[in-house]
């Protein structure tokens, strides 16, 4: 009833804005009973009109995708039962920012767990848990146990495996699997952590204060730890408790993901806006979320784009671009003579070039479509699972790639940064053209006097003097002076183009899916070719080429200009090189610049029992920052992993109930080579550039060392264990 309650509460106090347009304050008194009938009948009409006014076409589309409008009458029925009061807690409960102080829970907290107790402290807490779980979800887990007893050397493996049921999106099992590791053997110090962590989460803050404080006695000023005892007492409504772990984390590591949120509640909830807008921007430091944003601009601040962090860049001419070489521009006419030749030459290898991309990207435009209607279908079957498993998490939609939030912001922020760059060239180009003209009119005068000297002294009886070294002598002194500037402007211009090429491919890598950076990147190519032909409005007075040209006034005596022919270079090939996978055993969780997925390998368990697991997974709280780290042997007696730890080879994710929000490399393994993938297959025998690729596998379930970092949880104090006390143990 409550949790009915509340969804029916949030939907009319902070939804109504999408009917009503106008959004209601956050601390506006709750609806009464007749309020929410009235807004209920609201809401149906106008979801009436819009299904009169919705064409056929429309609704078969919406037949198709399994989408059902809401019925509000059977809302407003069910709404009849619950009473003023019980609107107005809800409406507390929503607009809370942090619990009330669980006077209760608090005084349950066993005062001290000792190493010779933690086992029977664990095995009561899984005794107890196993009255709230769903029997399909117990059964499962202890056949998950079983595999996991018969198939790892060790705690480590074991624990390794049960914790990577939390990374995939099922935290209960997770959980319950984990505990029976942890009886099984308690002294395992990493599997302790994280068995507490999980805990919290779930509602079981007083459950886990006691682990947490056996560790921290063992490892002390050990981030991880701090930070947990931080959330467990926020959890608990124990404010100042939570501040002193929380602080003591954050002057551990000033940026702690989860430390600096938890900072950012309390902050807010005691109205020091300002001091929880700085936790928040310290967070996203380390990691993003979107939900972090909205919280910064719920409080009136937006994140700066030097916050936003995506995956370091191998290099910063991805495409060798600055591997063109152009001919070269001519001073003098000879040069002019010479300089056409090879611009010519250069220009119909451009032409061909491009003309042979432009078949290329129709064939990768054509993949790419497909690629787009398989997506499409994907979400289409998430949206139909969603409607007939209602409050079952079937998935995540893939209608953009994982990092596109960021990398569309630090692009946008680049934008804006090249444009500022852009105007300071068009106002070079508009003095420059200026001068230009000057020396035009300049020539053209001289040419004129001298046009005019030569048929004065021309015909019989007079000098007929060759005035071709004269013509010539005036012409090299102009194009002397002007392709010399042209040249610096063209070069100038090729540069501007060749940072916006290149960020744009990079941030294009994070934006769009890999089938559709295919295109994207044979585009790239293709208006960097068109580009070298002509750059920003130079003023070539109607040459073909970019610069000024003279060839009329050649002397017998003057000397021709050494032919200096250019081949057209070939582009570098710009692919994902941030690539990590996680091994589980039975689940493989990979990542690269566009999706991170899981691929599960349950084959030890029946399908159909896994499916009724993923049913009871229920009302759960689950921000948390996961640390997987290669290095086993290294560091046992310095406690849980830390985020601020840099040193290894692992990953990082950031992730809550619905999902993955941020996923970043802690160390580098280079391997592989990349190979110019275009120019492979224009050329049959094309040369291939050796590079680095990034490349992370972490052996999770076989190896390694994983901590949780616990986020804020409910402030309401619900979740699977928030009802579970133990009175002896």
């Amino acid at each position: 009833m409550k949790n009915f309650i509340l969804a029916v509460t949030s939907l009319l106090l902070a939804n109504s804005g999408a009917i009503a347009q106008t959004k209601p304050k956050p601390k506006e008194k709750a609806p009464t009973q007749k309020e929410m009938q009235d807004m209920m009948k609201e809401a149906q009409k106008q979801l009436d009109d819009a299904m009169a006014g919705m064409s056929e076409e429309d609704k078969r589309m919406m037949d198709s995708m399994g989408i059902k409008m809401p019925y509000m009458k059977k809302a407003a029925k069910d709404v009849s039962k619950v009473s003023d009061k019980q609107l107005a807690t809800a409406a507390e409960d929503e607009n809370r920012i942090v619990p009330k102080k669980d006077i209760a829970r608090i005084a349950s907290i066993p005062k001290q767990v000792t190493d010779a107790r933690m086992e029977n402290y664990i095995a009561s807490i899984q005794k107890k848990l196993m009255g709230t779980l769903d029997a399909g979800l117990i059964k499962m887990g202890d056949k998950i146990f079983s595999y996991i007893q018969s198939n790892t050397k060790n705690s480590n493996e074991a624990g390794n495996m049960a914790t990577g049921f939390w990374l995939i999106g099922q935290p209960q099992l997770a959980m319950y699997v984990l505990g029976k590791v942890c009886t099984n053997d308690a002294a395992n110090t990493d599997n302790l952590s994280n068995y507490a962590a999980m805990l919290s989460m779930e509602g079981g803050e007083h459950l886990a204060i006691p682990v947490l404080n056996n560790l921290n006695a063992k490892f002390p000023k050990n981030s991880t730890l701090l930070n947990n005892l931080g959330q467990a007492w926020l959890g608990l409504g124990e404010l100042l408790k939570a501040e002193k772990y929380l602080d003591s984390a954050i002057a551990i590591y000033p940026f702690h993901p989860q430390a600096n949120m938890g900072k950012a509640a309390i902050a807010k909830s005691k109205g020091n806006t300002q001091k929880a807008k700085d936790a928040i921007k310290k967070s996203i430091q380390h990691a993003y979320t979107q939900e972090k944003e909205d919280e910064l601009k719920s409080l009136g601040d937006n994140v700066s784009s030097t916050l936003y962090r995506l995956p370091r860049r191998t290099k910063s001419d991805a495409l060798n671009l600055g591997g063109f070489r152009t001919p070269d521009f001519p001073f003098n006419i000879g040069g002019c003579i010479q300089a056409e030749i090879a611009w010519k030459e250069y220009f119909i290898e451009i032409d061909l070039k491009i003309e042979q991309l432009t078949q290329l990207r129709e064939n990768a435009h054509t993949i790419a479509v497909k690629g787009k209607q398989q997506r499409l279908n994907t979400d289409i079957t998430l949206i139909k699972d969603a409607q007939a498993n209602p409050g079952k998490i079937t998935g995540q939609f893939v209608s953009v790639p994982i990092y596109f939030p960021v990398a569309s912001k630090k692009y946008a922020a680049y934008l804006g940064l090249f444009q500022q760059k852009f105007e300071v060239y068009k106002t070079k180009l508009m003095a420059f053209n200026k001068e230009a003209l000057q020396l035009k009119i300049a020539y053209d005068d001289r040419m004129k006097k001298l046009r005019k000297e030569d048929s004065d002294q021309t015909g019989l009886a007079r000098a007929n003097e060759d005035y071709c070294p004269k013509y010539a002598e005036v012409s090299n002194k102009y194009l002397d002076a002007i392709n010399s500037q042209m040249k610096e402007m063209y070069m100038e211009a090729l540069q501007l183009k060749k940072e916006a090429i290149n960020e744009s491919a990079y941030y294009s890598l994070y934006m769009l899916w890999p089938d559709e950076f295919e295109v994207a990147k044979i585009d790239y190519q293709i208006e960097w070719l068109r580009f070298l032909k002509k750059a920003f409005g130079l003023p070539t007075n109607g040459s073909q080429y970019p610069f000024i040209s003279i060839t009329q006034f050649v002397c017998e005596e003057e000397e021709e200009e050494p032919y200096d022919s250019t081949r057209l270079q070939k582009f570098d090939d710009v692919s994902c090189q941030y690539k990590s996978e996680l091994n589980f055993v039975f689940a493989k969780i990979h990542n690269n610049c566009s999706r991170m997925y899981t691929k599960l390998d349950l084959k030890f368990v029946e399908y159909t029992r896994y499916d009724d697991f993923e049913r009871a997974e229920g009302d759960t709280y689950m921000k948390s920052t996961i640390k997987i780290s290669a290095e086993i042997g290294k560091g046992k007696n310095a406690g849980p992993l830390k985020v601020e730890a840099k040193a290894g080879v692992g990953v990082e994710v950031e992730m809550d109930r619905t999902g993955v929000k941020d996923i970043s490399l802690i160390g580098e393994v280079k391997v592989g080579a990349g190979t110019n993938v275009i120019d492979q297959q224009l050329e049959e025998h094309g040369n291939i550039a050796g590079k680095d690729v990034v490349d992370t596998t972490v052996e999770a379930g076989v190896e390694g060392r994983i901590s949780i970092m616990s986020g804020q949880g409910s402030v309401t104090g619900t979740g699977v264990l928030s009802g579970i006390k133990l009175t002896e143990w």
